[in-house]
């Protein structure tokens, strides 16, 4: 199966049939880069005297080597039929090419052979036929004595072992790609040895007097260092340098232009593609000045090359630069292990989901068989009957011996008339018992026994559906739960590379920096950095740092400055600031004769930039109501200040509420508005909750919901109401005993309403006169808790 990594994560490339589809295509493309590699590579001459074209061509026969250890047929037979053309292209470049030839047709039919018997013929094989051949020439060909033929034989066979680990290693590496594997620079040099030999392949072709492979060198190079880097792209300038400089004689020229071009085309490389190139020209004139005194000779090569490199996809030059990237590999593979981790977890949080669907199943699978239990207690009543009755009568022999059937019978009849409260006593059984009252005396007795494990058992039954309906529900939720952990950040590199190195620029002394966007798409930056001992220096120094790169309005988080107890860092979150503030005043009173209030009430700022403002009103009043309020609002806010989904945490909540077995038991209802503080959406959720307000001006906007309260059904399906505020918006948010004033007219909101038109939008002077307009319509007295949460939205920018 093949992997690659892409924005992050190892994909799988295709399934069965694709991916047979997608081999068949890429291998006749593979067999034809081989042959094109070591058609380039056979041309590469490294000239011992060019004037007597003695030289030596080893880079072919290197890499048919290195082809060997596949094993595969194919790609030998198109390496050596790749090899022996290109040594055939330069046999009037070099005298002994022939030597290169014989070898590769020789080394190919040993491989064959071989090959049918599951054999591999090894470097040491193909070195020794090489230097064989070259005895042979240099005795028979070049009259050489055999002294002098063995050291010149013994010369070039060792040329070629290094060349073959070399051309080895940049192959194995090069298998690698697309992979999640780590290249060193080693590697990476490698590789591009290997580029550049191909390159020097091209040799002295031109067209119109433009040496190609001047282009090809210049458009490799500038490409290398603009994804790589000034390293990269001066150790590509060297090698190529060292490459053409073998073969033209100019060694020391090739190297110091070549070198150079790459260094300064890498340290522009932030700058973009057009001035990355534009320096590498400047830099070519500036060196063809210096030492040649003009610059004609090759600045056509360099502007072809440079618009070559400028045609290059942007998609093409990122691949090759995530391959080059270690950080970048690095941070791919960190997010695929994070995925790998969360994927593990939410496989058991899965699990744990399926287990307690399977639980609920098992439990409310678990009813009585009503026919066979009915079977199994008429006759235990019936022998407890005779047991009692029968036993000591004289009668009882013939009654249960001889007419055992009748009997029996009879007995169902009066107990079956008894449970469905009608008195019956079979004339067969009246004829002969003497103990008729006693009898029924007792059937009284046991049917009302009966009935009373009956119910017991009714109770039971409907305890485990109602344990087994919420077992359910909770398995429900955990699934909820999974979806809201799954839903992911995505980390901004390179923004933080760029607060690295302003942070840096500025002197700002830190440890490290983590930028990414939430799952709401807010930014955040956490800087960690020494103690800074309460001298408010992140917002001194990082602060202004970041907003000027950000180019939004950024803020330090609400906690500030964390100090980590056990190495006293201090860790500062810098996020977007919102647009809209809320100022809260809450008011209260206790309903007459109680010490305790039902209400309970919070309101601030919560997870992800929204404000929250939550009241629960436990039904009737005292520490009960309380207790019931305070676990709903604590329970709520908890899960939304961890992340979760409204809906995830008014189900969980209302799974708890509904553990009952009491009928007697009380509910409680849940107010609560959440305002999304950078885009200014209000949602408002009520379960069972009385209606809530916005005051804009003269205009009072009522929000209202049926939802029941907590506890009366299974699951609750979340309805939210959503509106949009506006700089100077109020939300009144209140119980019912502020709202019922009027007990004929339960949820009628009129009088508050006319009430709000006339009233200001100080947020405490208008709970506190709610409050009392409400008390004075009671007539002085408080008939029910009253809460009242007035917010006031006002807009910073």
């Amino acid at each position: 199966m093949q992997y690659k990594i892409s924005k992050g994560l190892l994909k799988e490339r295709g399934k069965f049939n694709s991916r047979e589809l997608a081999v068949e295509k890429i291998e006749p493309l593979k067999l034809f880069g081989t042959f094109l590699a070591v058609f380039l590579l056979s041309r590469v001459v490294i000239y011992i005297n060019k004037e007597d074209i003695v030289g030596m061509a080893p880079f072919g026969l290197a890499f048919l080597i290195s082809m060997l250890r596949t094993k595969n047929e194919s790609k030998v037979l198109f390496c050596s039929l790749g090899a022996i053309l290109g040594y055939i292209t330069i046999g009037q470049e070099l005298g002994n090419s022939a030597i290169y030839i014989i070898t590769t047709l020789i080394t190919l039919m040993i491989f064959y052979v071989l090959n049918k018997r599951n054999k591999y013929i090894g470097i040491k094989s193909v070195l020794s036929i090489y230097f064989l051949v070259q005895i042979i020439n240099s005795v028979l060909i070049n009259k050489y004595d055999l002294s002098a033929s063995l050291f010149v034989s013994i010369i070039y066979t060792g040329i070629v072992i290094p060349i073959y680990f070399v051309i080895r290693y940049g192959l194995d590496c090069f298998e690698n790609y697309n992979t999640n594997y780590y290249f060193n620079i080693e590697e990476l040099i490698s590789i591009g040895i290997v580029f550049c030999l191909m390159i020097g392949g091209i040799g002295d072709l031109s067209i119109f007097n433009i040496h190609l492979r001047e282009i090809f060198s210049i458009l490799f190079i500038i490409s290398i260092a603009y994804v790589g880097g000034a390293a990269n792209g001066s150790a590509i300038g060297i090698a190529m340098g060292l490459i053409l400089g073998i073969s033209n004689g100019a060694i020391v020229e090739c190297v110091g232009f070549y070198s150079v071009l790459g260094l300064v085309a890498g340290l522009f490389k932030e700058t973009g593609k057009i001035f990355s190139l534009l320096s590498a020209i400047t830099i070519y004139i500036i060196l063809s000045l210096y030492s040649k005194g003009s610059i004609d000779n090759g600045i056509v090569e360099i502007l072809i090359g440079g618009a070559g490199f400028l045609l290059i996809p942007n998609r093409i030059l990122n691949c090759i630069e995530t391959e080059m990237s270690t950080e970048s590999k690095n941070e791919d593979l960190i997010e695929l292990h994070m995925n790998q981790i969360k994927t593990e977890f939410s496989e058991r949080i899965e699990g744990l989901g399926e287990v307690l669907n399977n639980v609920s199943e098992s439990v409310a699978n678990l009813s009585t068989n009503e026919v066979l239990l009915y079977k199994d207690r008429s006759t235990a009543l019936v022998n407890n009957l005779a047991d009692r009755i029968c036993s000591d009568c004289k009668m009882c022999n013939n009654c249960w011996n001889t007419q055992f059937n009748q009997t029996y019978s009879c007995f169902e009849k009066i107990i079956r008339g008894k449970e469905e409260n009608y008195s019956v006593f079979p004339a067969e059984l009246e004829k002969k018992c003497m103990r008729k009252y006693e009898l029924l005396g007792e059937v009284d007795k046991l049917v009302l026994s009966m009935n009373a494990e009956a119910i017991n058992r009714e109770k039971l039954e409907e305890g485990r559906k109602i344990i087994a309906e919420h077992m359910k529900t909770m398995a429900d939720n955990v699934g909820r739960i999974l979806y809201d952990f799954k839903k992911d950040i995505s980390m901004c590199t390179d923004l933080e590379k760029t607060i690295r190195r302003e942070l840096n620029k500025n002197s700002v002394q830190y440890k490290d920096v983590f930028c990414f966007t939430d799952k709401d798409g807010k930014m955040k930056v956490k800087v960690n950095m020494s103690n800074c001992s309460g001298c408010r220096y992140c917002s001194k120094s990082v602060l202004p740092v970041v907003n000027s790169l950000v180019k939004r309005p950024m803020m330090i988080g609400k906690d500030g400055c964390s100090i980590n107890p056990n190495n006293k860092d201090c860790t500062v979150t810098v996020r977007e600031m919102p647009k809209y503030t809320v100022s809260s005043y809450v008011g209260m009173r206790v309903k007459e004769g109680e010490d305790y209030t039902g209400d309970t009430y919070n309101f601030g700022n919560v997870a992800n930039g929204k404000y929250l403002t939550i009241l629960s009103d436990g039904m009737g009043s005292g520490p009960e109501a309380s207790k019931e309020s305070k676990m709903t609002v604590d329970l709520v806010e908890k899960f939304i200040n961890c992340g979760f989904g409204i809906d995830t945490a008014l189900n969980t909540v209302n799974s708890i509420m509904t553990m009952k077995f009491d009928e007697d038991e009380k509910f409680s209802t849940l107010d609560m508005n959440t305002i999304d503080l950078y885009s200014g959406k209000i949602s408002f959720i009520k379960v069972g909750a009385t209606t809530s307000f916005i005051k804009r001006g003269k205009e009072i906007i009522k929000i209202s919901s049926n939802m029941p309260p907590f506890g009366l059904v299974d699951k609750i399906e979340v309805d939210s109401i959503d509106k949009r505020i506006k700089n100077g918006d109020v939300i009144i948010t209140l119980s019912d005993g502020v709202l019922d004033v009027d007990k004929s007219k339960i949820g009628d909101s009129e009088w508050l309403e006319n009430y709000l038109i006339k009233a200001g939008s100080n947020p405490k002077d208008l709970a506190i006169d709610i409050i009392e307009e409400s008390k004075k319509l009671n007539n002085g007295s408080i008939k029910d808790d009253m809460t009242v949460i007035v917010s006031k939205v006002q807009a910073l920018y």
